[in-house]
């Protein structure tokens, strides 16, 4: 089919009594288009209209139009059609036909605007696995944008734990100095979790360490991320700035996220054509309350030690509660212990792995006296008889002949029955000699060789061999197991 300006010129030139012939040389076409257009003139056409037989589909086109206004795809009306036995169109002319039947808004968004203060977005974005204390790890970052001033915090964290999520939110404002009055955050579930009839709640620590800074927590709505499209926008930048490079540990990703985030801060904003850095100056408020103590809430069951195990440390409650579930608030200095929202404990928080904090009352009477304790005091008051009894001692913590344990209280049952001035030199005397026995000590003090100088070696305490008794003779063994006669 020709243009409309080459038909309009066939038409002109046979208005002037132009032959075909010329017609077709002037215009450098075919004689036979111009013969086959000057028909279509001669009948009143005004455009180079083509003749078309028609559509498989017209018959159905009104049916096929209410089927998709209805909401059936193309391929449900194609499957309906196709029972017909006079249909013979293919899936991709009903395709076709539907698209151009549906008619679709186009997608259209408010421009947002940001006073200075009003607003500051959060989120979370996932990036990449690095090494960190010899293994690899996933990591996240948490980012934070003032949309006023297009400042921005980044932060890189190994979770989304809510601690990390109110730690992550306090070093943003600290940073910043700028408390917005609104924060606005996704369906985050450090932030908001549901409740019955999928109404949204904020997380209680949340809550109150937005109180704390005076802002007013505002959980975007589900699925729509375009009402924080700033801190989204982000997000992926950060991404596109990490991508091709490959930090070997956390603490090398740290360093690069934090050069971008200096960068951004310190160059020229393209809305703006002025620094971040300069303008979150007209979002900052005169002062900043006091730090707000980042608290972690969880239950734990006490168990038989009177211990429960709180990130791989131990920290000790009341016997009484031993089996139960406890409610345990962990913040950065101190472990609050919690029952029936009663405070039943309050420890130091340990930083480390695998430290316990004991409070011995919390052990019944007959257990508030450690085991190692009570050895100490036993070793005190053996020491406290003399320089002689502090020498047996040591010589008999040395031997390996006799339990230790009952070596202990053997002695302790000594101390006490004796005088201490006797048990002292009974003691000297046994060390001297080299004779790191119980029953050797007691010989001593019951035959009061004590007395004896120490060089006197004539009644040394010996104990003599106990005597082997035959109680059959040997000739019967030799019946038992064979060999030569005794």
């Amino acid at each position: 089919m020709i243009s409309v300006a080459l038909f309009d010129s066939i038409a002109h030139y046979h208005e002037q009594g132009m032959s075909r012939r010329e017609i077709a040389r002037r215009l450098k076409i075919d004689p036979k288009t111009v013969r086959r257009n000057l028909r279509k003139v001669l009948a009143g056409a005004t455009e180079p209209q083509r003749t078309s037989p028609g559509s498989k589909l017209d018959r159905y086109r009104e049916r096929i139009k209410a089927r998709a206004d209805e909401g059936w795809t193309a391929w449900s009306i194609h499957q309906e059609l196709s029972a017909e036995s006079d249909y013979d169109a293919c899936y991709e002319l009903v395709k076709k036909l539907v698209a151009r039947l549906r008619v679709r808004e186009p997608k259209v968004y408010e421009r947002l605007e940001h006073p200075a203060g009003e607003e500051a977005q959060a989120d979370f974005g996932e990036l990449m696995r690095v090494m960190h204390e010899g293994k690899l790890v996933r990591t996240w970052a948490y980012l934070a944008w003032w949309p006023h001033s297009d400042w921005r915090y980044a932060e890189v964290v190994l979770d989304e734990a809510v601690p990390t999520f109110l730690t992550c939110v306090q070093n943003g404002i600290r940073e910043s100095g700028a408390i917005p009055q609104r924060f606005s955050i996704d369906n985050l579930g450090s932030g908001v979790f549901y409740k019955h009839f999928q109404e949204r709640a904020y997380q209680h620590e949340f809550a109150k360490l937005c109180t704390h800074y005076g802002m007013m927590p505002n959980a975007v709505r589900v699925r729509t991320p375009t009402d924080k499209g700033k801190v989204e926008r982000g997000i992926s930048s950060l991404k596109a700035f990490l991508k091709g490079r490959k930090p070997d540990t956390l603490e090398d990703l740290r360093a690069l996220v934090g050069s971008w985030q200096r960068t951004g801060n310190d160059r020229p904003h393209s809305n703006t054509g002025r620094r971040p850095n300069d303008l979150i100056a007209a979002e900052r408020r005169p002062e900043l309350p006091d730090f707000y103590p980042v608290a972690r809430w969880r239950e734990y069951r006490l168990r038989t030690d009177c211990h429960v195990q709180v990130l791989r440390n131990f920290y000790s409650a009341p016997y009484t509660l031993v089996g139960k579930k406890l409610t345990v608030r962990l913040d950065t200095d101190s472990v609050q212990i919690y029952h029936s929202l009663q405070l039943v404990a309050r420890h130091t928080r340990c930083h480390g792995r695998g430290q316990t904090i004991t409070d011995r009352s919390h052990y019944p009477a007959h257990k508030q006296r450690s085991s190692q304790q009570i050895h100490r005091d036993r070793i005190e008051r053996v020491r406290a008889v003399g320089a002689g009894a502090a020498a047996f001692l040591h010589g008999l913590l040395q031997s390996r002949d006799h339990v230790h344990s009952d070596a202990y209280r053997a002695l302790m049952k000594l101390v006490e029955a004796n005088d201490r001035g006797v048990l002292d030199r009974a003691c000297t005397r046994a060390a001297h000699f080299g004779n790191f026995s119980l029953d050797a000590l007691r010989t001593i003090v019951q035959r009061r060789l004590y007395e004896l100088p120490l060089d006197d070696l004539s009644a040394t305490a010996t104990t003599a061999a106990p005597a082997i008794a035959i109680v059959r003779p040997l000739s019967a063994y030799t019946e038992l197991f064979g060999g030569f006669s005794c």
